[in-house]
């Protein structure tokens, strides 16, 4: 859980954290970070599992990255960001879409977060990653 902000754009530092900590292999930590399974229990396996699905043997990122997908720290990426932060219309809370860092670029790959108001707090949910 994290303290509600008083902006949600305040929200794309979280989701820039936790690319931090991936980028740094400290998978662990970051999914422990999510407090909620949304369909999928986060975990570094799961999350590989996801980068796996993604870029599959034989796609064009594979052919240009032959070592796979890896975690970039958000600070020191190529290229431009393309993050958006909205508010569900029940007021539950906000989604973040944010583009997940990888082999120096930012790429196609997109984490979708949820940050949902509960007591104390917003629960840190990752619905999924996708290529949008």
């Amino acid at each position: 859980m994290i303290p509600e902000p008083s902006d949600p754009a305040e929200l794309l530092g979280v989701v820039r954290g936790w690319f931090r900590l991936l980028a740094a292999g400290r998978w662990n930590e970051a999914c422990d970070l999510l407090d909620e399974a949304d369909g999928v229990r986060w975990t570094p396996d799961a999350i590989r599992s996801a980068l796996d699905l993604a870029y599959r043997p034989g796609c064009r990122f594979r052919a240009e990255h032959p070592e796979g997908p890896r975690f970039t720290h958000p600070d020191t990426t190529n290229g431009t960001l393309d993050a958006e932060v909205g508010d569900f219309t029940d007021g539950a809370g906000w989604w973040v879409e944010y583009d997940v860092p990888l082999n120096g670029s930012w790429s196609e790959l997109t984490a979708h977060f949820r940050f949902l108001r509960r007591p104390g707090g917003l629960a840190v949910v990752l619905h999924d990653l996708h290529i949008l």
